[in-house]
């Protein structure tokens, strides 16, 4: 039932479009919860073991050090194109926001066309 939403039509998502919001909020707010707390936590740790000294060979300190760099560079990565596409969809939003607003719809009555039978 909770993923029943992720493979539907538009005509679908226009009947169901309350729910499918919804839906997609509850499902990306704790991800995106969880990404910003695992990019803190990591940077968090990094910065505490900095200065770790290490002398054995297989030093678990290190070992999860090299994961959280990785996931630090990892989602460092990913922030470019984020940002890109952020810019990208609300350029788009407000430019159809804006031509909706320039353009009203106009009743047939406004436009003065006949109906004939």
């Amino acid at each position: 039932m909770v993923f029943s939403f992720v493979s539907l039509t538009k005509e679908e998502k226009a009947v169901h479009g309350t729910t499918y919001k919804k839906f997609t909020a509850l499902f990306t707010l704790p991800v995106c919860a969880l990404l910003l707390i695992l990019f803190l936590f990591s940077g968090y740790y990094v910065a505490a073991e900095s200065m770790h000294e290490c002398h054995e060979e297989d030093c678990p300190v290190c070992a999860v050090l090299e994961v959280c760099e990785a996931v630090l560079s990892n989602i460092g990565s990913a922030l470019p194109m984020l940002g890109v596409a952020s810019i990208v969809y609300i350029t788009y939003a407000r430019a159809e926001k804006l031509s909706k607003a320039a353009a009203p719809e106009r009743s047939l009555v406004e436009e003065k066309i006949r109906m004939n039978d």
